[in-house]
């Protein structure tokens, strides 16, 4: 699970905000729970941060003052970007688009991706892919061109809410993982004819299935889900650095 505490007063420790979970990691950073001793390079939550929580059972976080807000005690959220990717947080109470929630600071932004999905900027079609708006609570992995400073944009516009991804039937499933990327299709064809809303696209590593989403036209992004960074059997098989993707 991919998530994010964005209006916390103070960094919290993970055991305070983390109990019962199995392990969290944050960009270059993680710990692992361990008979209820916290272990790792991870030892605070961050309010701008967003953080992979891995449970072994559904589980409900919550803290009383991490509502989401884009202010608090300290003012604005406010996010140091460097260039490539940054796992981030998203603080307001109601979902946005890409475009209002970025406003100016969307310049600077190469490609968005949360859980299982991805949106990617493009000249000529806008912002694309399955990933089409912020949502409260969740991280984000912000793929920046450059390093650069900015806070989510309070009056970006009109609301709007995360479309639901179709799912896929269930022989073409897949796992989610906290290692993922994403392929965006131009276009392909099956035999010579064009893709249809119907078809499905599907990631192999080998012959295990790593990913699957149906066509929805052109630049149509499909995951490809890695082994996660604990190696858990779970994901036996799923992709590796060096590991070439078939569909």
């Amino acid at each position: 699970n991919l998530i994010s505490f964005p209006a916390l007063p103070t960094d919290i420790s993970v055991e305070n905000m983390f109990a019962g979970v199995d392990a969290v990691i944050g960009e270059g950073v993680g710990a692992v729970n361990l008979d209820g001793e916290w272990i790792g390079s991870l030892t605070e939550v961050s309010q701008d941060d967003g953080y992979w929580v891995k449970v072994s059972e559904d589980t409900n976080l919550s803290h009383a003052d991490a509502d989401p807000v884009n202010y608090d005690a300290d003012g604005e959220v406010s996010y140091d970007v460097h260039y490539g990717n940054n796992l981030i947080s998203y603080p307001l109470t109601s979902s946005q688009s890409i475009a209002d929630a970025l406003g100016d600071a969307a310049s600077n932004v190469y490609a968005v991706a949360s859980e299982g999905v991805a949106a990617l900027w493009s000249s000529e079609a806008g912002w694309v892919g399955s990933l089409t708006a912020f949502v409260p609570g969740m991280g984000y992995w912000l793929v920046a061109n450059n390093d650069f400073s900015f806070s989510f944009n309070s009056n970006g516009g009109s609301l709007a809410k995360q479309k639901p991804i179709r799912a896929v039937p269930e022989v073409y499933s897949f796992g989610q993982s906290d290692q993922q990327a994403f392929f965006f299709v131009n276009n392909a064809t099956i035999r010579g004819e064009a893709l249809e809303s119907d078809d499905v696209i599907i990631a192999y590593n080998g012959d295990v299935i790593v990913g699957s989403r149906y066509w929805n036209g052109e630049l149509t992004d499909v995951p490809a889900i890695g082994v996660d960074s604990d190696g858990s059997e779970m994901f036996a098989g799923y992709s590796e650095a060096g590991d070439k993707i078939s569909f």
